[in-house]
């Protein structure tokens, strides 16, 4: 959205635009300190902000978008460009699974990032599949990452879980870029 925004600015074609953001969370981004910045950038630059909104379905011959709002009520949505990104969850074969949580992801530590029941001591998860209650993001798994391996060859080598913490760490490195460059700093919590 951002980049397509300020394309059509760039391109003398802002003024003939109008961008609306279309979303199923409450905010603009699951992270506070992101969330209230993407915030600030879309009202200072007059993108409309529709939260719990579903999109339902796309009637791609009218360019029509259908989404279901937290009410229950529908509303159809004129459109000239779409970009929709669809819901994420965990994978099914996961769904169920004695190594996962209620919700279906494989359920860690929150720090070590090991599987919180002993019986799966031999299991690690980072990213989309654990139940890190964090965003989905490559920004996150950066910081995962090496928790995970220092833990994991901790316990191949020792049989003991290492010393490595996940601190809770994410970003949208898109809206992390476009934020930092387009915003004053005073706005961006580092």
């Amino acid at each position: 959205m951002w980049m397509a925004w300020d394309r059509y600015r760039k391109t003398g074609r802002g003024q003939n635009v109008k961008v609306d953001f279309y979303s199923g969370m409450p905010t603009m981004f699951s992270v506070k300190k992101y969330s209230d910045a993407l915030e600030a950038l879309r009202v200072e630059r007059g993108v409309g902000g529709h939260f719990q909104h579903n999109l339902a379905s796309i009637d791609s011959a009218n360019h029509k978008a259908t989404f279901k709002k937290a009410d229950g009520s529908i509303t159809d949505v004129d459109y000239t460009v779409l970009h929709v990104t669809p819901p994420m969850g965990p994978l099914e074969f996961l769904k169920g699974s004695p190594i996962s949580d209620a919700a279906g992801w494989v359920n860690v530590d929150q720090a070590t990032l090991r599987h919180v029941n002993p019986e799966f001591g031999n299991i690690f998860a980072l990213g989309d599949c654990s139940s890190l209650p964090t965003s989905k993001t490559a920004a996150a798994i950066t910081a995962q990452g090496p928790v995970l391996a220092e833990n994991l060859f901790s316990v191949m080598d020792t049989g003991n879980i290492g010393t490595a913490t996940y601190d809770g760490y994410t970003s949208c490195p898109v809206c992390h870029y476009f934020c930092r460059s387009l915003q004053p700093e005073s706005l961006i919590p580092a």
